[in-house]
């Protein structure tokens, strides 16, 4: 199947799409003006550059409303993944098509700046995604209330601790409205009772009909919370489906060789199970 007729579905089931994702990044290249200097003066001098695939022609569907959970080990793709899912980077090749407005959580404090004050910061990531004034005032009471930090919001962000820039940014994030959240390992650094309250607001977020993306490390976190998703390893897809059956393959360890010359599956209804 080529791209074009796997992407070409309508009307839209889904809310993520991608069709032969590839993402190579060049190694050890120097953009410097002294750099550029010396190539022009000596341009014989071969100018030795290494590349390295974070993503190798993946390909997936994400339904609409699903709560799709993504595990891989260290340097497997998936935070480059939710980069191109969210907009923050392109791919090399192949394509991904993203339907209804994202709104992504990939860092701790991504996006505020040090010398605002945690009200000016929502604001200002309010702007940053698109968000009307209006929009973003309907959502403070809300925020400060979720993230507890009501006797610190007009405190300038560089006096907060890593728990609680945490707790901001993901109250700002799943306040704000989106059809599409994407988190990459965001409740690593909060404590087991504000934790507990993110499962149960990303979980009521789903019911009323989000898609949440979410990545994490955690694999027992991961089969909690979500119901499918998606094992990936050296930019490739190794197994998706139901959350407990991926979880239960990435446990397994199977070996990589058995999947190196297989192409990854278009849908996951259609195509679930191990990829060999």
């Amino acid at each position: 199947m080529s791209s074009d007729e796997a992407l070409d579905t309508a009307p839209y089931d889904y809310a993520i799409q991608c069709v032969g994702l590839t993402k190579e990044y060049v190694l050890g290249q120097d953009l410097s003006l002294r750099r550029s200097l010396r190539r022009a003066l000596r341009p014989w001098r071969p100018v030795p550059i290494g590349r390295f695939t974070a993503l190798n022609e993946l390909t997936f569907t994400v339904p609409r409303g699903a709560f799709f959970g993504i595990v891989g080990p260290n340097g497997s793709g998936k935070s480059t993944l939710t980069q191109v899912i969210s907009g923050i980077t392109v791919p090399t090749a192949g394509e991904a098509r993203v339907v209804g407005r994202v709104l992504p959580l990939l860092e701790v404090g991504a996006g505020f700046h040090e010398e605002l004050t945690g009200r000016e910061n929502v604001f200002l990531l309010g702007a940053i995604l698109g968000l009307t004034t209006r929009e973003v005032v309907a959502t403070l009471d809300r925020i400060i209330d979720f993230a507890g930090v009501h006797a610190h919001f007009d405190t300038p962000m560089k006096r907060y601790s890593s728990g609680m820039r945490a707790r901001l940014s993901f109250a700002t994030a799943i306040c704000f409205p989106a059809e599409i959240f994407v988190f990459d390992e965001v409740l690593a650094v909060v404590d087991d009772d504000f934790r507990f309250r993110c499962q149960r607001a990303l979980a009521t977020l789903n019911r009323e009909g989000s898609t949440i993306i979410f990545m994490s490390h955690d694999l027992d976190l991961v089969t909690e919370i979500c119901s499918s998703g998606m094992w990936i390893e050296r930019g490739r897809a190794r197994y998706i489906g139901p959350i407990d059956e991926v979880a239960s393959a990435y446990r397994a360890g199977v070996p990589a060789e058995s999947v190196d010359s297989v192409d990854a599956p278009s849908d996951i209804e259609a195509n679930t199970g191990l990829l060999q």
